[in-house]
């Protein structure tokens, strides 16, 4: 490739960055944080996402509120301050200009993370054909302070009831 080829391809591909990051315009929350969402409890929460370039965020959640610019590249990032293990409460992240995204019945106490394969896929429900006090425990569903958080493209948290806990990782 010649040397005016290679700057050519540069100026494309720097363009091309451009616009995307440009096309990030308006306010975003990572997907994460979705309605039923838990957050850790005792440890500085980060929240994060996107808005116009320069835009202050700010993000409420309990008697907390705190406010950051978002950077060049949209991005914003803000820790609030560590939570204690409590009721479901509103999540709103706001920007000048934006509609405020409000994320419902949002818990804050324990959060396990699990990983692995098979043994991650298997649904409690085929377990509970095998297991009367797994199929029990099902059936006293819901759970509403127990959920989990599917993966995917866009993730979101799911409430312990007796249409998905049967779905639920076996490993709970």
């Amino acid at each position: 490739m010649s040397r005016m080829n290679r700057h050519i391809s540069t100026i494309v591909l720097l363009s091309g960055l451009w616009a995307t990051a440009s096309s990030q315009a308006g306010l975003t929350v990572a997907s994460v944080f979705s309605d039923h969402a838990v957050l850790q409890r005792g440890m500085p929460l980060p929240v994060w996402g996107t808005a116009d370039p320069g835009v202050e965020v700010s993000v409420s959640f309990g008697s907390q509120t705190k406010s950051v610019e978002a950077g060049k590249d949209g991005t914003w990032r803000v820790k609030l301050d560590p939570l204690k293990a409590g009721d479901p409460g509103a999540m709103t992240i706001g920007a000048q200009g934006e509609k405020a995204i409000t994320i419902n019945d949002v818990l804050v106490g324990e959060v396990w993370v699990g990983s692995g394969q098979s043994n991650m896929a298997g649904g409690a429900g085929n377990y509970a054909k095998r297991d009367a006090t797994l199929a029990k425990v099902i059936g006293g569903a819901p759970y509403p302070r127990i959920r989990l958080l599917k993966g995917g493209p866009k993730p979101s948290w799911v409430e312990a009831t007796p249409q998905t806990v049967p779905v639920f990782s076996a490993i709970l």
